[in-house]
């Protein structure tokens, strides 16, 4: 059988993860090919918080999806973690504290995690600066370097002989030539779908260098989301969660903001050394799409596989829905392979 095309639109990690599962199966040859208008380390994904755990997700997205997905992802991160390439693939096991301004109850994902607790008393006292901290939990989870991970994912589909074409497609018909269409296009979604339901929620951040931060803390009170999340070589510090906010200018009033409460809970983030500030989009939805379209373009049926809505959540969800975009693609490639014997 002749190989599958398959256009993978959207180089964010939900698609890079689908092309490298077609990129390696066994059982049918597929010619991938990614489209998109920016690719690693401008995308989304590389400017991602990169903790494995829900956050700013589609209310809607069914939670025994969310559990499944982000236990496909934590095992594959957790296989990559275990091997000699983990520092250059960017996996990272961390300690998170999770520090609110209110007792809390319980996360409904607390047993999706390696581990998860409440937060000592003591830890309140010693870890954290700001007497606003009432409560938190104290979970263990993989982080990202997304930089790293992202560059990982490239060269590995780079040698498995994928294509990259950078292009701004304005409609998905556009890529109606290939036999199948992965469209992994994030907040592109909202135009070339186009699906008025993905809107964005905007995220500054700040990356620093202080080597001497070794924990991850985010911390969520009524006026804002903060957070310090180490990296390999810097800090990165947050944030915001601005729905409906289509900019990707720095605000310098967000960068002020963010600074300044992340320093009031480590207050030697004031010594560190500014790198660089950054700002993009999740693409948040009601709930995460991903299935299967078909849609008449011209004198064809168009197949499409949708993935995308991920809001914050793209990376803790990556892997598993990467593995449903596959599973989705095999089923189309098979019925192309049936009809072409007819």
């Amino acid at each position: 059988m002749a190989a599958v095309s398959v256009c993978i639109v959207g180089a964010g990690v939900c698609g890079l993860s689908t092309a490298l599962l077609l990129a390696e199966s066994k059982s049918i040859p597929y010619k991938v090919t990614i489209i998109a208008d920016q690719f690693s380390p401008k995308t989304t994904s590389n400017a991602a918080a990169a903790v494995v755990a829900p956050f700013i997700l589609g209310p809607e997205t069914p939670i025994q999806l969310q559990r499944r997905w982000i236990k496909q992802t934590m095992d594959w991160l957790g296989s990559l973690y275990k091997t000699t390439d983990a520092t250059t693939i960017g996996v990272i096991l961390q300690h998170l504290y999770f520090c609110y301004d209110k007792m809390q109850q319980d996360s409904y994902w607390k047993d999706w995690l390696l581990s998860y607790r409440k937060l000592t008393p003591k830890e309140k006292e010693m870890a954290f600066a700001d007497d606003s901290i009432i409560d938190g939990w104290c979970c263990s989870t993989f982080t990202l370097d997304t930089d790293k991970y992202m560059h990982w994912l490239t060269n590995k589909l780079k040698n498995l002989n994928c294509r990259f074409i950078q292009k701004k497609l304005r409609d998905l018909s556009e890529v109606s030539s290939y036999d199948i269409v992965v469209n992994c296009s994030g907040i592109g979604a909202n135009r070339l779908v186009p699906d008025p339901s993905v809107v964005p929620v905007r995220g500054q951040a700040i990356r620093v260098k202080a080597p001497w931060v070794q924990h991850c803390c985010i911390y969520i009170n009524e006026k804002a989301i903060s957070y310090i999340l180490p990296r390999a070589t810097t800090v990165l510090l947050g944030g915001t969660a601005q729905a409906g906010n289509w900019s990707k200018s720095i605000d310098p009033n967000d960068s002020k903001r963010i600074f300044e409460d992340c320093c009031k809970i480590i207050p030697s983030l004031k010594n560190a050394e500014t790198v660089e500030e950054i700002v993009d989009l999740r693409p948040s939805r009601p709930s995460v799409r991903l299935e299967i379209e078909t849609r008449r373009t011209g004198h064809k049926d168009m197949k499409i596989v949708h993935n995308y809505g991920h809001g914050g959540s793209g990376i803790s969800l990556h892997w598993g829905c990467a593995l449903d975009s596959f599973k989705l693609v095999e089923k189309l490639a098979e019925d192309i392979r049936v009809s072409c014997k007819l």
